[in-house]
């Protein structure tokens, strides 16, 4: 699950994939802003099958919780 994540977001966001670690965070990329952040939630959505709600979405502002809210719902590694 990992490495799709950080694939996943690289890709959402347009940075390198050596940048996607834990601690990325929604405010330490200027591209990730609330359009871009829900083109990640429906491409992390349709990867891992799940369908998140409002206050997943709200919580999902860095890599560690977005993996934190993907465990929560079952996907594992």
């Amino acid at each position: 699950m990992d490495e799709k994540v950080r694939k996943v977001l690289a890709q959402v966001l347009q940075v390198p994939l050596g940048k996607v670690v834990d601690n990325l965070a929604m405010s330490d990329v200027e591209a990730w802003d609330s359009l871009k952040h829900m083109d990640l939630i429906v491409s992390l959505e349709q990867m891992f099958s799940v369908e998140f709600t409002f206050e997943e979405i709200v919580a999902m502002r860095s890599v560690l919780e977005i993996k934190r809210v993907l465990r929560e719902r079952g996907v594992s590694d």
